[in-house]
């Protein structure tokens, strides 16, 4: 095979469409349920207020927004790539962005903004203070910007999606590895995700490895797990043909979460098995 014939193999197997949507067409398809925005992702991606803000003053002055990725699942409806925070900023805006138990989260209310700082303190419809609302006129001007969409669909390799987003997501990302990880996780297998989530809150674990605040927000806890559980039967050779070790536990997770005989009891129980005893003996003092 030459390269030609790799090259043409794989672009074969990502079948993608592309057009321009209305963000009134967007928030359409949040309320009929036919876009995912895993708001699973909520705790992955951390835009501030102000970032949000100029996201919302990007649309006002016609400032094009990068393009939102999506993978269009078996049953049609499109699962969010890369964009998650971009659209759920404009779903917020508008009041309709629900989190994990679908309950409504509280509007956005802007702050000031470089170009627009009589932004600060509006909101999308405020009907007791009019002069804290966008006016019609500014509202639909944000309803017909139009942002364009990247389809991969869904007649694509299955894998073809996190790797976009796996893509998409590192290198200049704001993301760690161990968040783009979880992210994946979580389009791929919720139930394992939530499991190794579970396995970060034992007590005697965080005792022993006595994270910092910076690392436990960047999830530097659930890498660990990840590690624990892929590394704990691996042979001394495996390990040593690794390479760059980033990927390789994104693989793996991948691989794991895809295993329909995962044997979860089996691994908590070594798991917890594990810090009890670390902890009995070291302490937080374990890994250092």
């Amino acid at each position: 095979m030459n390269l030609q014939t790799q090259i043409d193999k794989a672009r074969a197997e990502i079948r993608t469409d592309g057009y321009s949507l209305s963000v009134g067409e967007w928030l359409s398809l949040y309320e009929k349920n036919e876009i995912d925005v895993h708001p699973e992702f909520q705790r992955f991606f951390r835009w501030t207020s102000s970032q949000k803000s100029r996201l919302v003053e990007s649309v006002l002055l016609g400032i094009p927004i990068p393009p939102i990725f999506v993978a269009q699942r078996p049953d049609g409806v499109w699962d969010v790539v890369d964009g998650v925070q971009r659209l759920s900023t404009l779903y917020q805006l508008a009041g309709i962005l629900r989190n994990e138990e679908g309950d409504l989260l509280p509007p956005l209310t802007l702050e000031p903004t470089k170009y627009l700082p009589l932004l600060g303190g509006k909101c999308w419809d405020n009907p007791g203070r009019p002069d804290l609302s966008l006016t019609l006129p500014q509202r639909l001007l944000i309803k017909r910007s139009k942002i364009d969409v990247s389809i991969i669909l869904k007649e694509s390799d299955s894998q073809a999606k996190y790797e976009l987003f796996q893509r998409l997501n590192t290198g200049g990302s704001q993301l760690s590895d161990q968040e783009v990880r979880n992210s994946i996780m979580v389009m791929l297998n919720q139930e394992f995700y939530r499991w190794l989530k579970e396995l970060a809150t034992d007590e005697n674990f965080r005792e022993c490895v006595a994270l910092s605040d910076r690392a436990l927000e960047e999830q530097y806890d659930m890498e660990l797990v990840v590690r624990f559980v892929v590394f704990r039967k691996m042979s001394t050779s495996d390990l040593a043909t690794i390479g760059d070790m980033g990927d390789f536990l994104t693989d793996k997770t991948r691989e794991l979460a895809q295993d329909k005989s995962f044997p979860f009891v089996e691994e908590a129980v070594a798991f917890r098995r594990t810090f009890a005893f670390l902890k009995e003996a070291i302490s937080g003092d374990a890994f250092r």
